[in-house]
């Protein structure tokens, strides 16, 4: 049944996959290194089309988490003989409580052997990734236990067998259907953003592609600051929007028209839309003078250094490098006082990249 249930994300964070919860109802039934055999196989069943290195590595990494969640199952005090158990309180508690444990500490593994893949290859911090995953990923996983319990419950006292399975996991496909409806509407709303940008890019054909810019820069800073994933998403979609004001201009104003009252329109454009409340918050801080009344938060600081950066980056006249950008911005007020750590932040960013760029210039 897993087969016709594969992973599905519902915004990027939101995530669920049937494999997480067989996995864990395994514990019990064939022990810590049976589970590695079964997380090595439902890896190797995935529907995705990946390359065969990504496979076997996917393969290696689930064998391998599952077998230390079921080693912490065993060392909690989980029970291999389930069938003996009679009564709620013994099976929560030699079952349902070690059987969270080994959840956690599962996707704790996973966290791990991703995150430092993902800081070898491409240099993201260890810590930053791992509160990433952990953030996205934590109450998902806890209800993975919660039905694995479930299913153990009814295959063995319950005397189910393998209907069990059939059991547990159908509620997981209503679920998964309205997970992809919610996903069908978040690409609607990100079509929708889509041509917001192409209409700024119209009306000003110099900022081709500058919003992205801003946009993933933003996410990245936001990121290395460590905030959490809906005020990272905020500050992309900010970034992304925050030139929305130019699509509208009073007649006769065109060429005479402010960077901040356009700043201002689009924040209002935006308003009413409960989808971009936390995005148009932070296109009203930009909007705002650091002067003007009370300082703007890290996230405003954040979008604003991300498009002063990539507008002198990308000049259209006199173009700098990454180094003299980082430099003006320096020697210029552009964030609030006492943000030096969103300029620091962006250097950290930008050296990343470098460092990236340049790798992937020397391989052959």
């Amino acid at each position: 049944m897993t087969w016709w249930l594969p992973s599905t994300s519902s915004d990027g964070r939101i995530h669920f996959t049937a494999d997480n919860v067989v996995v864990l109802a395994a514990i019990p039934l064939v022990g810590p290194f049976g589970v590695g055999v079964v997380g090595l196989v439902m890896a190797g069943l995935t529907r995705r089309r990946i390359p065969v290195h990504r496979r076997v590595f996917n393969m290696a990494m689930a064998s391998s988490s599952a077998m230390i969640g079921g080693l912490a199952y065993h060392l909690v005090g989980g029970s291999l003989d389930v069938a003996e158990l009679h009564g709620m309180l013994p099976l929560v508690l030699h079952v349902g409580l070690p059987i969270v444990v080994a959840d956690a500490v599962n996707l704790l593994a996973n966290a791990l052997l991703v995150a430092g893949v993902v800081r070898l290859s491409a240099g993201v911090p260890l810590q930053l990734q791992l509160v990433d995953m952990l953030t996205s990923s934590g109450l998902t996983q806890f209800a993975y236990g919660v039905i694995a319990f479930i299913i153990v419950v009814m295959w063995l006292p319950g005397e189910l067998g393998p209907v069990a399975l059939l059991v547990g996991l159908a509620p997981l496909a209503g679920a998964r259907w309205a997970l992809l409806q919610f996903g069908e509407e978040r690409d609607a709303r990100e079509r929708a953003l889509g041509a917001l940008v192409t209409a700024i890019e119209t009306r000003a054909p110099i900022l081709d592609g500058h919003s992205r810019r801003v946009s993933t820069l933003a996410g990245l800073m936001a990121q290395e600051l460590g905030l959490g994933p809906r005020d990272v998403a905020d500050i992309r979609t900010a970034g992304l929007l925050h030139d929305l004001g130019r699509v509208i201009v009073a007649p006769g104003q065109e060429g005479s028209d402010r960077g901040d009252s356009a700043a201002v329109r689009g924040a209002a454009m935006l308003q009413g839309l409960p989808f971009l409340h936390g995005a148009s918050a932070v296109m009203e801080e930009v909007a705002r003078a650091p002067e003007a009344g009370a300082p703007p938060s890290v996230a405003a600081d954040i979008v604003r250094v991300a498009d002063r950066y990539d507008l002198l980056l990308h000049d259209a006249h006199d173009p700098v490098s990454s180094h003299l950008a980082l430099s003006h911005l320096r020697n210029r007020d552009v964030v609030s006082a006492g943000s030096d750590r969103v300029l620091a932040s962006l250097s950290r960013v930008v050296s990343q990249q470098d460092r990236s760029d340049a790798d992937a210039f020397e391989t052959p």
